[in-house]
């Protein structure tokens, strides 16, 4: 076993387990074989329970970065996925936004943000007529978290660079305008303030 056979609603319940402070070491040891091996860790005897934790040990291990793909299999279902952000409908980065807004960026809300980008194999666009709620779903059960991690930071890094290339396009016809260059210093201030903002996310 390794990071790649971690579905993404596995590892959101191992972070839960591991953020609750009810638990103890064991506990979550306990715990964390039962999400990963689906099988009762009270049942097993002291041999199968070492075998199972030194399937572990690759959580020890760096979650590896992976080679974003143009189509996904997840469960009985086939994705698209387009990576070009300027192809977005105004639907799309609407939705984007405000799950963003309103769920963060963490990977609890994974699952809502990537459905914005999965789109069904026999669909030509975003919500054409498809159960969005399938679409979440395939992605929590069945899209491994290294995959997950993947996306996600190439969309939040694409939207940052689209930002930032945003505002440097605004500073420069701003500082076009016939305007005092005490002004301008005051401006150019600003901007990097905002800038500073889009890559820190503060």
């Amino acid at each position: 076993m390794d990071w790649n056979s971690i579905t993404l609603k596995q590892y959101n319940q191992l972070k839960e387990v591991l953020l609750d402070p009810e638990y103890t070491d064991e506990d979550r040891i306990l715990y964390e074989i039962q999400i990963l091996f689906n099988v009762d860790p009270f049942k097993l005897s002291v041999s199968e329970l070492k075998y199972y934790i030194t399937q572990m040990n690759f959580l020890q291990k760096p979650i590896p970065n992976m080679k974003i793909k143009n189509s996904y299999k997840l469960g009985k279902n086939k994705y698209k996925l387009d990576k070009r952000l300027e192809k977005f409908t105004v639907a799309q980065f609407i939705d984007w936004r405000n799950l963003i807004q309103n769920g963060g960026t963490d990977t609890d809300n994974y699952a809502n943000l990537l459905s914005v980008f999965f789109i069904p194999e026999d669909k030509k666009e975003y919500n054409e007529e498809y159960d969005i709620q399938e679409v979440k779903n395939d992605i929590s059960e069945y899209l491994s978290i290294p995959d997950a991690m993947s996306i996600s930071s190439f969309f939040l890094n694409y939207r940052k660079a689209l930002l930032i290339r945003s505002l440097l396009y605004s500073l420069r016809l701003t500082l076009k305008t016939k305007i005092p260059r005490q002004k301008k210093r005051e401006i150019r201030k600003e901007y990097r303030k905002a800038i500073l903002k889009v890559l820190t996310g503060n």
